[in-house]
């Protein structure tokens, strides 16, 4: 049962603690244990900077985390997989005063030196509490067992993390999914073409097209964005994470001018597809501009250098890199 569990799970990892490095620094220290990883650098609705990194499959995923906790230039990293949830038997609360001079270094070395192992430590300063994940249960029951500790002339207490729901919430494990592209006829069959939709509302843009906003869980969200691009009777309906307004997940956009409305979407992403994977392609409005997404930024780099004009057709079209 376990090890289906575990084979359902993405090897997708967030690492916090991050503002200091760039993505190579991260690269170069994650390619130790997969030479096909591929980061994302994001930023959350509290311009909380973080990385997301994609290991080519869980064994490596998980090896990663198995060597918790990680240093990069002597600096503690915070990682996990996305779709664990920030919550079990090894984890703690620590109620701090949200006053005190505590840092996040501070607490994870007066812990691990008293208790043990540590996974994780994250500091919330100014609400006043922390949460830290053990490696070995007895270290969270050891933990727990104690009385309240001084750290730098402050008290500190360790909690359980399942009474602390009011503390620090649960993190939801759904996400809202953009889905563009999309027509009227399309609503009956919906459930027929996203099966692991749990709900949506239906909206429209700037320029009177129409789209819809789906709820999907977190690991079914992930299927559906590495699935991409997906085509659905000569469309391609661009699906990004409707948070990330700038779908900084990669920034490697090819903008197509003078397109003809004889063109439709399979057109061109059957034309450009040769050049790398695409995982969005739509046009903009209603001018003659379209827009596509590439995974990786060396195939953008390969169809600008190839040519900036490129014929689908007879209609001869102009390239450029989309800034940003």
């Amino acid at each position: 049962m376990n090890s289906r569990q575990e084979n359902q799970k993405h090897p997708l990892v967030v690492i916090h603690n991050v503002t200091t490095f760039s993505n190579k620094q991260i690269e170069q220290y994650c390619k130790k244990y997969d030479k096909d990883i591929r980061c994302f650098r994001k930023r959350n609705r509290n311009n909380h900077e973080y990385v997301h990194v994609l290991f080519s499959s869980i064994i490596s995923a998980n090896n990663f985390l198995n060597d918790r906790p990680h240093f990069i230039q002597n600096c503690r990293i915070n990682t996990s997989l996305v779709s664990d949830p920030l919550c079990g038997p090894k984890f703690v609360c620590v109620q701090i005063d949200k006053y005190a001079s505590i840092t996040e270094d501070n607490l994870y070395e007066y812990t691990s030196k008293h208790f043990g192992r540590i996974l994780n430590c994250v500091l919330y300063d100014s609400r006043g509490y922390a949460f830290i994940e053990f490696h070995q249960l007895d270290d969270t029951h050891r933990a727990l067992a104690s009385s309240v500790h001084q750290l730098n002339g402050c008290s500190i207490q360790y909690c359980p993390r399942n009474k602390s729901s009011k503390i620090l919430p649960l993190i939801s494990l759904t996400r809202l999914i953009h889905i563009g592209n999309f027509l009227n006829k399309d609503q009956e069959n919906l459930p027929l073409y996203f099966p692991n939709l749990q709900n949506f509302s239906i909206h429209k843009n700037c320029y009177g097209q129409k789209y819809i906003l789906g709820i999907f869980n977190l690991n079914d969200s992930i299927k559906l964005l590495l699935k991409r691009a997906f085509c659905l009777n000569g469309r391609v309906l661009n699906i990004f994470m409707d948070n990330d307004d700038a779908l900084t997940e990669c920034n490697n956009y090819l903008l197509v001018r003078n397109v003809s409305y004889r063109l439709n979407d399979y057109n061109l992403l059957e034309y450009f597809s040769q050049y790398g994977r695409i995982l969005n392609c739509y046009r903009y409005g209603q001018t003659d501009a379209y827009r596509i997404q590439y995974r990786d930024k060396s195939s953008l780099n390969q169809v600008i250098e190839f040519n900036r004009i490129h014929v689908i057709k007879s209609i001869r079209m102009q390239i450029e890199r989309e800034k940003n």
